[in-house]
């Protein structure tokens, strides 16, 4: 009985997982910040960064940090060598991450490199309190 209960409980905790979904395109993740009146949460990556595969491979899969990045804003990947940077954001690194509000405007300053989960929980609840 108690194995089934294990089985169980890990089966919810997979489904439960939230997995996330960046968009590509800043206009539309623009139009769905917008819409669900979130802000956007910009992460600049490029290939063979092992900081940007740590964050979306490790830190990412953290349901805590994934189900708070998903139900509180919009997320957006830009690939810094194929994609254009958007005006007055600048990139330092990658990863690079940046919040803007609702109508586009930087919240805070720019947070660069890879962290853990709970650092990096706290860091989006700072840059969400600041809204």
């Amino acid at each position: 009985m108690k194995r089934w209960c294990w089985i169980f409980l890990f089966l919810a905790a997979i489904i439960h997982a939230q997995e996330l979904t960046f968009f590509t395109s800043l206009e539309q993740a623009q139009q769905e910040a917008q819409r669900e009146k979130k802000p956007l949460l910009i992460m600049f990556t490029q290939e063979r960064c092992s900081a940007c595969e740590y964050m979306k491979e490790r830190v990412f899969e953290d349901e805590m940090l994934s189900s708070y990045m998903h139900t509180q804003f919009v997320l957006l990947e830009l690939d810094i060598n194929k994609q254009n940077i958007p005006m007055g954001l600048k990139v330092y690194g990658t990863p690079t991450f940046y919040v803007l509000n609702q109508n586009g405007q930087k919240v805070g300053r720019q947070f660069v490199g890879g962290a853990q989960a709970p650092a990096f929980l706290n860091v989006l609840k700072q840059y969400k309190a600041q809204l």
